[in-house]
């Protein structure tokens, strides 16, 4: 196993690799968008050899040698009270995010096939987002983990409103900056408090002078725990802080609702089970009666609201943020286990919510519209896009044998342990309550017949020829994770037992850190 002490630039440099290769692409693609000469690009994508064609290029290559970089820093450790976490809890956050970027991209070329949407800007700013977003996985300390953010949010700002002849995508982009310039307040606020109490912004000395006892009873550290909550709560749009989401996602382009709820949130939650469950565990007591409430009524309140929804990508809207309630209960487990349920939580959500997404979004462009009786009698036109959405649909409800069931179980398992059984009584029926409005679909889909002069799907554009074999291939492994997930898991409780503990992993209040109460 190699050692980095970070005696030197050198090893700051190595360790980060993987988000300085998504930095100098961002670089580069901007480059050709500004000096390359332009090819024919059309209303049906880009000729081969235009600039989008190779800004996408470009931008999945990144993003392959990124990942490249990031399993080669699988062996590396650093010392525990480093800037920047070398460790498993990292390794796997960024196979999460990375490969979720990757699929955004990959299936963003359907959709710039049928929209004619320019390549250039929009992939050096989903370079520069996922490039926050490593920043955060690797943060140790509260302002490089601010920075991350903001680096993330501001890219997704733009990215919302890219659509910039679309009303609809300017209102989202408006909705999201504005709610997202709050959260950024309450976070910054939390981190001059939590300085306030503890005297530094690593997050390893934090932890140490909370579990010694420095800080215990400062009302700095409870007003900075309840403001990074606050600020972070945004970011995973929990519920009460979600209102921004549906619009923000129902006007977004496709491809940038995918990265939302999929990268945006994996991120996010990143953050808060390193710097909750490891690094402020210490500090249970002033935190675990909000995450608490926040998992419960994050699980009830979309699902319910969910029910009501026609539109098809609302309710996938509200969906998402349900889910945010089933990975809250991993947090409030406060456990290896915990952690491990929801990053396997959400790598499974990731690879299915952008699939879900990207066909929705496919076949309501050859429908004329998302509603749900535009998917009237879908199932019997285009069979092997419908099974494939059925299959995303029933992953996300939970259905077995899918990889929404097993992170769903996970996550269930790590509740009980922590002897967190209201959590667990609440996502088992709030599961069923969603069941209702992911069923209906798949009704309209097979058991009512179709509108007259109703496509099924988008016609066949330049440019997305790939996109079937995406989606199909996502409901595969979706299955495949489903029913045979013991490598993952295995894989995943390993890496997470790598992440160091708060403080060594002292007892506090009876309980010792990193494990179940």
């Amino acid at each position: 196993m190699r050692v980095m002490d970070f005696g030197s630039r050198a090893d700051y440099w190595a360790a980060m690799m993987p988000a300085v290769v998504l930095a100098l692409s961002a670089v580069v693609v901007l480059m050709i968008e500004a000096f390359a000469r332009p090819g024919a690009e059309t209303a049906e994508g880009a000729e081969p050899g235009g600039r989008a064609s190779v800004a996408f290029l470009v931008t999945m290559y990144a993003m392959a040698t990124a990942l490249v970089a990031s399993v080669s820093l699988g062996d590396a450790t650093g010392p525990p009270d480093a800037l920047i976490a070398l460790d498993g809890f990292r390794g796997v956050a960024e196979l999460v995010l990375l490969g979720a970027g990757l699929l955004v991209v990959a299936l963003s070329r359907d959709y710039a096939a049928r929209t004619g949407m320019r390549g250039g800007e929009f992939h050096a700013l989903l370079l520069l987002a996922l490039t926050g977003m490593l920043v955060v996985a690797a943060a140790r300390d509260l302002i490089l983990l601010f920075v991350g953010i903001e680096l993330m949010s501001i890219s997704v700002y733009v990215l919302a409103g890219y659509a910039r002849r679309n009303p609809r995508s300017s209102e989202a982009s408006v909705k999201y900056f504005i709610m997202g310039a709050f959260a950024s307040a309450f976070l910054l606020y939390g981190i001059a408090l939590l300085y306030g109490a503890t005297g530094t912004t690593r997050l390893s000395e934090a932890a140490l002078a909370i579990s010694s006892g420095a800080a215990a009873g400062d009302l700095l550290l409870a007003g900075g725990v309840g403001m990074l909550l606050i600020g972070l709560g945004f970011k995973v749009a929990a519920v009460p802080f979600h209102m921004w989401t549906p619009d923000a996602y129902e006007g977004a382009p496709f491809p940038v609702t995918a990265f939302m709820a999929t990268g945006v949130k994996a991120a996010a939650f990143v953050a808060v089970l390193r710097i909750f469950t490891v690094d402020l565990a210490g500090a249970h007591a002033q935190w675990a009666g909000a995450v608490w409430w926040l998992a419960a009524l994050t699980m009830i309140v979309p699902n319910l609201v969910a029910l009501q929804q026609q539109d098809l990508k609302r309710m996938l809207a509200y969906s998402s943020v349900a889910h945010a309630g089933y990975l809250l209960v991993g947090v409030a487990a406060m456990s290896d286990a915990g952690r491990s349920g929801a990053l396997f939580y959400l790598g499974a959500y990731a690879v299915t919510t952008a699939a879900a997404l990207a066909l929705v979004s496919h076949l309501a462009a050859g429908r004329g519209g998302r509603s749900l009786r535009d998917f009237r009698g879908l199932g019997w036109e285009k069979p092997w896009l419908s099974a494939a959405l059925v299959v995303l649909l029933l992953s996300l409800a939970g259905f077995p044998p899918t990889a929404g069931f097993v992170g769903k179980l996970f996550l269930l398992r790590a509740g009980l342990a922590a002897g967190e059984f209201g959590l667990a009584v609440i996502l088992v029926l709030s599961s069923l309550v969603s069941y209702y409005y992911y069923l209906r679909v798949v009704w309209k889909m097979y058991f009512e017949e179709s509108p007259e002069g109703a496509s099924g799907s988008a016609p066949a554009l330049r440019g997305a020829g790939g996109f079937r074999w995406i989606v199909v291939g996502c409901a595969l492994a979706v299955l495949a994770a489903g029913l045979f997930p013991g490598r993952l898991i295995e894989g995943v409780e390993a890496a997470t037992a790598r992440a160091p503990v708060a403080a060594d992993g002292p007892e506090v209040a009876g309980v010792e850190v990193g494990e179940a109460p």
